[in-house]
């Protein structure tokens, strides 16, 4: 996803962020009891600091295990919805994404204030004070200090809750601003039905306010009868929203064009004592009987203390998927909410009376049993994430495969990035190709993968039709030609493209070999080498290239651009993940390894033309690439480096944008000492583990049923593997294959102070690559 990157300099910042880290850690224990709940770990503040144009851009509010509603207070107009650096809250609406780099969502917002109707956000945002509110997973509070009003959240998968608590003697007001969203409201609906609903829709943007646009319908219903209604109604003067004109016991009112705002009130009147007003709110993007059921099937009642422990349950249960003991209290902290980051998106979109919209803009059916997905942040999530849930949510993934292969069957290409059920194409390569493979290579075949494999060949080999919404592999003409993209025809990233193309070629070669499709394996095993084309044998880097052969003159590779995607040559100088094998070759050796301990040879953490870049996905796998080099005892230096300086327990502990949890899922994979660079390989890297004990419980169809991993004592100042054991038998390769977790067992490190530069370093101890693929038969 795009970014602006997060460096924190001044010393305002510093002391910003100190001060939030004490305001966090005050109630934390020295070490973590072994028998806390996973859920207690938790902290949804974390990844809410920093600029709000550079930060990691995650929200704090109240979401189930990949629900649909996201309901999360907004500090800001437009842009990502929360950052602890911004001290107003504009008020709260029911859809985030997770750590995304663009402004989006925002739907459905609302908010409380006391005493006369405002409809201006300067007029009923009020400041808030980071002492008095708190998160944990499915729920949120915070004291609304313009109005003395507690506000309460919690969530179901479909439906949010809002519990409003007025203080005495004041009107109690409860705002639906149905127009004000994080993006650019295109229109809006709302309508005040008897005395105890609000329902209506509002249709937004895509993301980075993308043209296509999308409508999210609501109900809203309050536990009590309010005392007085109406709407309001204005346009927006000198290009802002000026909120407009209340008209006391109207019914409804529309938005129809950009420049135009809208809204509706519920009043209750003043008590000797304060009062409580619930509001619960069901979302659809099918229509406003979608949110209907949905809020009867999840929500029937206002009790907002059940819900609450319901969301609480449901999280306990995914985040006991893995099971952590033997390190400090921040560890356990930064590694629970990683993986509760991990679980945000994507995003449930069936209705739960298994309605949907598709991609035809139809209304279709799920079957019953199973979900359908949407959000799928491709470029980024295919690294890390859709690995981790390969490994702990295995029939959940399968539904989220069988989600894009629907995609193409309903709109007739698969998306990089699709969002609610529209095509963004955003991003570059073939992202959800790679991950529809490495869900099927690691034994989920509950989805249809025969129409999957039409869907991704067809994307790996052809120019979809003109005239829609989607681009495929865009420049694939000279690709077919010329067999790599030319800079002097291919303006943007033509070398990232490259490489990108190339490893979602390596992945389809391997699907085709296990599905028996021996022509097709053999053309894109071809394919797949395509990276090398753009790698200069005398200066060890991948370059831009015109279209007659010749290197484009002038070639830095310190500078951002430049042939690249939100990156530089040095930044994908390593990425060729499916072949590293071959690219250490292709240096030699000892320059590879030269090379790249140069590239982390920086003093602090930051965005460096020449250096990691620790706050992207362009160079995620860099640090494991010494597996492949001979000196994995460097991997395990440079993970841990990573680890102790970009992830903390602070609210700028996750570095630059999350994008949907790609970055969470790199630490929690990291952090048990396992991680793929190249997924479709079913080759785990290994790294020296942060927790003395780890248990993954596994789940159908996997036979096993736990995988535990244990270490030595003291792993925190132990970082350097000394030995492996997989299932009592020494193991010293230094990776392990897929299989080997899911069949179940016990993998042992014994860690030590100083390096063992002898295990793991043998060429028959490296990881498998693409050059390494036995020949195959035309």
């Amino acid at each position: 996803m795009r970014r602006r990157t997060k460096i924190w300099s001044c010393a305002a910042g510093a002391l910003l962020v100190l001060l939030l880290t004490l305001w966090m850690d005050t109630s934390r224990a020295q070490d973590a009891p072994s028998a806390a709940p996973p859920v207690d770990s938790v902290h949804p503040l974390i990844g809410t600091g920093g600029d709000p144009d550079n930060g990691a851009n995650l929200y704090p509010g109240s979401v189930r295990p990949f629900g649909m509603v996201q309901l999360s207070p907004d500090t800001e107009d437009h842009g990502y919805g929360y950052h602890t650096v911004q001290s107003w809250i504009k008020g709260f609406s029911m859809t985030h994404m997770s750590g995304v780099g663009c402004a989006n969502q925002g739907d459905v917002f609302f908010t409380a204030t006391t005493g006369p109707i405002v409809t201006q956000v300067s007029d009923y945002q009020t400041p808030y004070s980071h002492s008095s509110e708190s998160a944990s997973p499915g729920y949120y509070q915070v004291q609304l200090l313009q109005w003395g009003i507690h506000a309460e959240l919690s969530a179901t998968e479909r439906t949010g809750i809002a519990r409003f608590t007025f203080p005495a003697h004041q009107v109690a007001n409860i705002l639906v601003p149905i127009s004000h969203t994080l993006n650019n409201t295109a229109a809006a609906s709302i309508r005040v039905v008897g005395d105890r609903r609000i329902e209506g829709f509002v249709e937004n943007h895509l993301f980075c306010n993308r043209t296509p646009t999308y409508k999210v319908y609501f109900v809203m219903v309050f536990d009590r009868p309010f005392t007085s209604f109406g709407t309001w109604f204005g346009k927006w003067v000198d290009d802002q929203d000026r909120g407009g004109t209340v008209a006391p016991g109207t019914r409804s009112a529309e938005q129809t064009s950009h420049e135009q705002s809208t809204g509706a009130y519920a009043t209750w009147a003043p008590e000797d004592h304060a009062q409580a007003v619930t509001a619960r709110v069901g979302i659809s993007y099918v229509d406003i009987a979608g949110a209907d059921k949905n809020l009867q099937s999840e929500a029937p009642e206002g009790d907002f203390t059940s819900i609450r422990q319901a969301a609480t349950s449901a999280w306990n249960k995914e985040l006991s998927n893995i099971e952590v003991s033997g390190s400090s209290a921040k560890d356990r902290t930064v590694f629970y909410t990683a993986l509760y980051h991990s679980l945000l998106m994507p995003s449930l979109f069936d209705d739960a009376d298994g309605r949907y919209l598709g991609f035809d803009g139809k209304i279709h059916m799920v079957p019953p049993g199973h979900h359908v997905y949407t959000n799928f942040s491709g470029w980024d999530i295919y690294r890390s994430e859709i690995p981790l849930l390969a490994m702990i949510e295995p029939q959940r993934l399968q539904d989220m495969a069988q989600s894009v292969v629907l995609m193409y069957l309903q709109g007739g290409w698969i998306d990089r990035w699709p969002q609610i059920n529209l095509y963004t194409e955003d991003m570059v390569g073939s992202p959800l190709s790679i991950a529809l493979t490495t869900t099927y290579l690691d034994g989920l075949h509950g989805f249809d993968i025969h129409t999957a494999w039409e869907a991704m060949l067809k994307d790996a080999t052809e120019a979809p039709p003109p005239g829609h919404p989607y681009v495929g592999e865009e420049g694939i003409d000279w690709i077919n030609k010329l067999h790599y993209l030319p800079a002097d025809k291919v303006t943007y990233g033509s070398v990232a493209m490259t490489q990108e193309y190339s490893l979602a070629y390596a992945s389809l070669f391997r699907l085709a070999a296990a599905l028996g499709k021996t022509t097709d394996a053999q053309r894109l095993y071809d394919r797949a080498l395509n990276y090398r084309n753009l790698f200069d044998l005398e200066d060890k880097f991948f370059r831009p290239r015109n279209a007659d052969g010749t290197w484009v003159q002038g070639f830095n590779p310190a500078q951002d651009s430049h042939g690249f995607v939100e990156g530089t040559g040095w930044h994908y100088r390593s990425f060729a993940p499916a072949d590293l094998g071959w690219l250490v070759k292709a240096f030699g050796q000892e320059r590879f390894n030269a090379a790249m301990t140069e590239f982390f040879n920086y003093s602090s953490p930051g965005w460096y033309g020449q250096y990691y870049n620790p706050y992207n996905e362009t160079d995620i796998q860099a640090p494991f690439v010494f597996n492949f080099s001979g000196q994995p005892w460097k991997s395990q230096e440079v993970v841990r480096r990573v680890l102790k300086e970009n992830y903390t327990d602070a609210p700028d502990g996750v570095p630059g944008n999350d994008d949907c949890g790609a970055m969470s899922s790199w630490a929690v994979l990291s952090m048990l000492g396992i991680y793929s660079v190249d997924p479709t390989s079913l080759a785990y890297q290994l790294v020296s583990p942060v927790f003395s004990k780890a248990v993954v419980h596994l789940h159908s169809p996997y036979p096993g049923t736990t995988f535990t991993i244990t270490t030595s004592e003291h792993p925190d100042t132990t970082p350097y593997i000394q030995n492996v054991t997989l299932n009592g038998l020494k193991h010293s390769q230094n990776w392990i294959a897929f299989h080997n977790i899911t069949d179940g067992g016990t993998l042992h490190f014994d860690l030590g102070t100083a390096p063992d530069r002898h295990w793991g370093a043998a060429p028959e101890d490296a990881p498998p690559s693409l050059s390494d693929a036995l020949p195959v038969t035309q």
